[in-house]
């Protein structure tokens, strides 16, 4: 994708690269490792459910408060540079992390209700919680392409168009992908 940047987003750029901040994205990689932790331990659970009690403490964050509560040594940088940055990044980032953070949630929502200590998880459960993972760690490559300024912002922007209105049609945002005590249980032998 081809940006033109403003005299001031030029005047930071250099600054950007020294500080490990992506030059034509204005963003850090380390924003990932927000989303990198909880999915190690998504991955973990089919294997171990005791760890779903590990996963309580995850919240999703934005961009800014991941850096404001990180010991990244430019944070303020990394704070200034996103707010500079391009529009088609902001907009693309918005929308992964959009769907990043709903994924997450609604996948955490599910596994705090289950009862793995006395029910163990199902060959089903299992699967499923590997089929969420799929779906996060691809939501998360395209977010690193976003991080990295290799995305087609218009491809993405038209995709989450096309998606926005197949959502408004078919059912509110708020209850996608939220199962109820009995589609939990059903997942068990």
């Amino acid at each position: 994708m081809h940006i033109e940047y403003t005299a001031e987003q030029m005047a930071i750029q250099p600054k950007l690269l020294a500080a490990n901040i992506n030059p034509e994205s204005f963003l850090a990689t380390d924003y990932l490792n927000h989303f990198n932790e909880i999915v190690m331990l998504l991955e973990m659970i089919p294997d171990m459910p005791e760890l779903i009690e590990d996963t309580e403490d995850w919240a999703p964050k934005t961009y800014i408060q991941h850096f404001e509560d990180s010991g990244f040594q430019a944070k303020g940088l990394a704070i200034s540079a996103f707010e500079l940055a391009p529009n088609p990044v902001r907009v693309a980032l918005d929308h992964i992390c959009g769907e990043l953070n709903q994924t997450i949630s609604t996948t955490l929502l599910g596994l705090s209700k289950l009862n793995v200590i006395e029910r163990g998880l199902s060959p089903a459960a299992r699967e499923l919680i590997k089929q969420r993972v799929a779906t996060i760690q691809n939501l998360l490559m395209q977010l690193n392409e976003v991080v990295h300024g290799k995305f087609d912002g218009n491809a993405l922007l038209s995709t989450a168009a096309v998606k926005t209105k197949t959502d408004a049609k078919a059912k509110p945002a708020q209850t996608e992908d939220v199962q109820t005590q009995d589609d939990i249980d059903k997942l068990f032998d």
